[in-house]
């Protein structure tokens, strides 16, 4: 089984200019790669302790990236496409964020933080850890 990926227009089996001596990639990155970038701000990787609850089932976990939008929560089983989930951050402990799940993968479960007062608060909340610019162009 390999894990390398086929370059843009080359069929399944046949290595494109791009995969052309590239050899194995990692797994990781083939897995963003396949995501695509849906996010209206930037990712930053960061490692922060949470805490989601679903329903009346509490899960600890890793916040492992975060942008204006939400971010991808690491350590945290059962939960699907469309779930409505609550996230609380060690470092923002008073509040916890209404999110749903947009998706999941085997680097995570990616959480949407709903939009409007909601959103602004996690921005506020995370906002010490997005680029100056990426934080001017989510307002």
């Amino acid at each position: 089984m390999s894990d390398t990926v086929p370059g843009p227009g080359a069929l399944a089996g046949q290595g494109g200019s791009a995969a052309a001596g590239a050899g194995r990639r990692d797994p990781a990155a083939v897995i963003l790669d396949g995501l695509g970038e849906r996010r209206e701000g930037p990712r930053i990787e960061v490692q922060l302790p949470c805490t989601v609850f679903i329903g009346s089932h509490v899960h600890d976990g890793m916040l492992r990236d975060v942008s204006a939008g939400g971010g991808m929560v690491h350590g945290v089983r059962g939960m699907l496409a469309g779930d409505q989930v609550r996230l609380r951050l060690a470092r923002f402990a008073d509040h916890m964020f209404q999110a749903q799940v947009r998706g999941v993968s085997l680097l995570g479960v990616h959480l949407a933080v709903r939009a409007g007062a909601e959103q602004a608060r996690w921005r506020e909340a995370i906002g010490d850890l997005l680029p100056d610019d990426g934080a001017e162009a989510a307002r």
